[in-house]
């Protein structure tokens, strides 16, 4: 068992060693092309649209619904490289375009997930099942 005096001292260690192994850096920017800013002006920055909240979601079709993802707070200076998934308590495994995110710009993007052939997508079931996107985006935050 951890005292309470050990807790505050691996927090510490684990803070230091993570700081000190961890970078980033970009291979391929978001067109695919070599990147023309440094590396220290990187940024990973991440979030949820949270867990059953109906915000954000709109039903488009029948059958497809989607949901709009504001990435404005982490300061991105251009588009981003995003990374998405759709989680939950059920059933959002049958959805396609979970991790497939459309018109990606520096504050946000979309994520339109439609129907597998098991049922429809509607707005109770993001509530009901409590679906979330979570998101990973790396990014430049500073110009040269």
């Amino acid at each position: 068992m951890m005292s309470k005096r050990m807790v505050p001292r691996t927090l510490l260690t684990l803070c230091l060693i993570s700081s000190t192994l961890s970078s980033i850096i970009m291979v391929k920017d978001s067109s695919g092309g070599r990147p023309t800013l440094p590396d220290s002006c990187l940024r990973t920055c991440a979030g949820s649209t949270g867990a059953g909240l109906r915000r954000g979601w709109t039903v488009r079709h029948r059958s497809t619904m989607e949901v709009t993802v504001d990435m404005s707070e982490c300061g991105f200076v251009d588009t981003p490289v995003v990374t998405t998934s759709l989680a939950g308590n059920g059933f959002h495994d049958f959805l396609q375009g979970t991790s497939a995110p459309w018109e990606i710009t520096k504050t946000g993007f979309r994520l339109v997930v439609e129907n597998s052939g098991i049922f429809n997508p509607s707005l109770n079931r993001v509530h009901y099942y409590k679906w979330h996107v979570n998101w990973i985006a790396v990014g430049y935050v500073c110009e040269v």
